[in-house]
């Protein structure tokens, strides 16, 4: 071989060997990137006013935990898109705080919300986490949910029936002049209308005499005056008929009791809150098989955490600031609870 055929194929190697390394910084640079697990199992995710870090995510699929952090100095909320349906969200992050999301995330093409929602989506693809396209349990179906509702039906029932007696009975006690029969009446009226709390929004315009003025089961407790006793007796009554006669939709249901916890986290000391956890119980309890189907890990944490909170509630006198973070686990839990019984849309 001539000097100048050695030259010319040395020199097409050198070549070769510059282009295939220029094509692998370019597919460095341009793939996604890839969130791994942090040691506790988390995606860290820091959400400006402009922007997410990283704005683009590859995750298992399954119930990935997104740690949110918001590092704007106004509240967010981060959502997770599935083209305008949103597959997962979390609402009024305050500035500094950090909140947990674990939602059931199919394989798939997703976006997320970052700071405004005005702001450009960031991008989340979702992986089979064993590289496989296995599908992920299905989420109930309709008909699933037909026998939980229903039978939710029957405990909201049973409490406003329970609610409309107990003020009945508060009433005739006074008008007896029975102060002492009245007070554990108007005790038991007002935990059954904790137990009813996380659908009683449904009833405003009925429930609205009994949560506040003068006819409200708490300044009945203190007033004892018949005139009002009576009243809420009536407003108790047309509640029970209202109750009775609608069947809540089966996210209304789990939303509500949703709801109730993240309202007992901003407030851990309410004087209701033990009667309110009893309804979310009562919730987490009828749809508990369908949670666990979907997913069992998310239920068996949604168990443990409502019985520390529930544990804390039976002391005589639970301490608020062991609570708080308590109800604030839960009301994640509860979130997700949404999502894994396919309820977390809201259109």
């Amino acid at each position: 071989m001539t000097n100048r055929l050695k030259f010319l194929l040395l020199g097409a190697i050198g070549l070769l060997a510059v282009i295939v390394v220029g094509l692998g910084v370019v597919y460095v640079t341009m793939r996604p990137k890839t969130q791994t697990p942090s040691g506790n199992g988390s995606i860290a995710i820091a959400v400006s006013d402009k922007t997410c870090t990283p704005d683009t995510l590859v995750v298992p699929a399954g119930a990935p935990a997104f740690q949110i952090h918001n590092t704007s100095e106004h509240a967010i909320e981060w959502e997770i898109l599935n083209g305008v349906m949103v597959v997962a969200e979390r609402e009024n992050i305050a500035p500094g705080f950090t909140v947990t999301l674990t939602p059931r995330l199919e394989p798939g093409s997703y976006q997320m919300t970052c700071g405004l929602l005005s702001n450009p989506h960031g991008m989340l693809t979702v992986v089979a986490a064993d590289g496989s396209t296995t599908a992920l349990p299905k989420a109930p179906t309709l008909v699933d949910l037909v026998g939980p509702t229903a039978e939710y039906r029957v405990f909201a029932i049973q409490s406003s029936q329970q609610l409309a007696n107990a003020a009945n009975l508060a009433a005739k006690a006074l008008k007896a002049g029975d102060t002492a029969t009245a007070r554990a009446q108007l005790v038991a009226a007002n935990a059954a209308l904790g137990r009813l709390a996380p659908v009683v929004h449904l009833f405003q315009q009925d429930a609205g005499p009994l949560q506040s003025g003068p006819t409200s089961l708490a300044s009945l407790a203190k007033s004892l005056d018949g005139a009002s006793a009576e009243a809420a007796a009536r407003s108790a009554a047309v509640l029970s008929g209202s109750v009775s006669a609608t069947t809540a939709a089966p996210r209304e249901i789990v939303a509500g009791a949703g709801d109730i916890v993240t309202a007992l986290a901003a407030d851990p000391g309410n004087a209701d809150a033990a009667s309110r956890i009893a309804g979310v119980r009562k919730i987490v309890d009828l749809f508990q098989p369908l949670t666990a189907r979907a997913d069992k890990a998310l239920a068996d944490k949604i168990t443990a955490d409502l019985g520390v909170v529930e544990a804390s509630l039976a002391k005589p006198n639970p301490d608020t600031a062991t609570l708080k973070p308590q109800l604030a686990d839960l009301g994640a839990d509860m979130t997700d609870m949404l999502s894994a019984l396919g309820l977390n849309t809201t259109s």
